[in-house]
């Protein structure tokens, strides 16, 4: 079995995309983290996944087309000690409203919520001193339904483009706490 190592001779910190929930409903869809990746790699990013074994498959399709100096998929690899050494050495953050997102912004890590609409964001983000959310609150949301009847317009309604800027924007805000 592969483990996440903290002492990797990454040329900077691998950045976690987190791309996965216990909750379809709450997942940004995976050609938009696609897309984010690419805009990353050619921002000179690395970036590591991370999820459980259930992950793994839809992460591999994910990162299948990248080269695997600038992303690794750690999905079902890592100990939850191993994930927080992750989050712990990565420069930020991408997750959906999960368990990654609050467990970096606990950590005071910056972090980028995608955050869909099921649930209030306003209620729910995760909350820390350096946590980025983004959401788009078309009029069926907050739903708190089982079942999405408008085609995850909140979650598609988050371009990859604008995400990574924002993203950018608290970078050079977050430059000197880094």
């Amino acid at each position: 079995m592969t483990r996440y190592n903290t002492t990797n001779n990454y040329a900077c910190p691998p950045a976690v995309i987190a791309p996965f929930s216990n909750e379809g409903l709450r997942e940004w869809p995976l050609g938009h983290y696609r897309r984010f990746l690419e805009i990353g790699i050619e921002d000179g990013q690395s970036f590591v996944l991370c999820g459980s074994l259930s992950h793994r498959a839809a992460a591999n399709e994910l990162v299948r087309s990248f080269p695997t100096e600038c992303v690794k998929n750690y999905c079902g690899l890592t100990s939850w000690s191993e994930v927080t050494a992750m989050v712990h050495a990565a420069p930020f953050i991408v997750a959906n409203n999960s368990g990654i997102a609050h467990l970096a912004a606990s950590m005071g890590k910056l972090v980028l919520c995608i955050f869909g609409g099921r649930h209030s964001w306003k209620e729910w983000m995760p909350r820390g001193p350096k946590v980025l959310t983004i959401a788009r609150t078309p009029p069926c949301s907050p739903c708190d339904k089982p079942v999405c009847s408008n085609d995850f317009a909140c979650l598609r309604g988050v371009s990859p483009d604008m995400a990574y800027e924002e993203l950018r924007i608290a970078i050079s805000c977050n430059s000197n706490s880094l």
